[in-house]
């Protein structure tokens, strides 16, 4: 594997482009996600609706579907990460292209560890991932975005709307659990079933999972939104 030809990646002798491994990148999670939810929801396994994106690693289908995907998922993150740093490499917004680098691979690494700590089994190393994944994902969206040329394209426009939904669902699905559980702290501390205190929080997780949903569809975006910009930069090298 070759990951610094000109224009993308070369596995087996067969060069995949940048934009390309964007669009892989994006519709890949999107898939996997929506794919096991809807298993789960339509197996009858859900607990209730709506839940937990996490929720859907569950026994069954649904687990083979999200963890091979997501683990794959993690992979490109880290494939794409390295790339924009070799594409940027002279740049002189250094600085810049450390934060996404590094962000890029962290997020990777805790997608792959996501992938196999179910919420189920591995409560406490779920949740730490999780958040990493989501605030490393927008910290690696936002400093990429700000190695792009100031010129206006649709791309950062595009870029621009993704990372907005995603801080306003990030802030807000923490806020709603933090206020519940903050106010409910008794309760759960009755039963110790990871089940029974999901079920205690249900009329929380009522808005805290479509939140948890616009989250996820803000990176999607901002990551597809990265493939028109660089289709356009191997065009102009044309």
């Amino acid at each position: 594997m070759n990951l610094e030809c000109e224009n993308g990646i070369e596995v087996a002798g067969v060069e995949i482009a940048d934009h390309v491994l964007a669009r892989i990148g994006w519709l890949l999670p999107l898939l996997t996600v929506s794919i096991s939810m809807l298993v789960h929801a339509l197996s009858g396994d859900a607990r209730a609706l709506p839940f937990f994106i996490s929720e859907s690693d569950y026994p069954g289908l649904q687990r083979w579907i999200f963890t091979t995907g997501l683990s794959i998922c993690g992979v490109l993150l880290c494939i794409i990460a390295y790339r924009f740093r070799y594409l940027f490499k002279d740049s002189e917004k250094s600085k810049r292209i450390h934060i996404s680098f590094y962000s890029g691979m962290t997020t990777g690494i805790s997608i792959i560890i996501l992938a196999f700590a179910n919420m189920y089994d591995f409560l406490l190393l779920h949740c730490v991932v999780a958040i990493t994944v989501f605030g490393g994902g927008f910290i690696w969206g936002y400093s990429t975005h700000l190695l792009f040329e100031k010129t206006e394209t649709f791309g950062k426009q595009l870029r621009r709307i993704g990372l907005g939904m995603a801080a306003f669902a990030l802030v807000t699905m923490n806020a709603i659990l933090i206020s519940y559980i903050g106010s409910h702290r008794d309760e759960l501390n009755n039963g110790d079933s990871l089940l029974y205190r999901l079920d205690t929080i249900q009329s929380a997780i009522d808005y805290a999972a479509p939140a948890e949903y616009i989250l996820f569809l803000g990176l999607v975006i901002t990551l597809a939104a990265f493939e028109p910009d660089l289709k356009a930069k191997i065009q102009s090298k044309e």
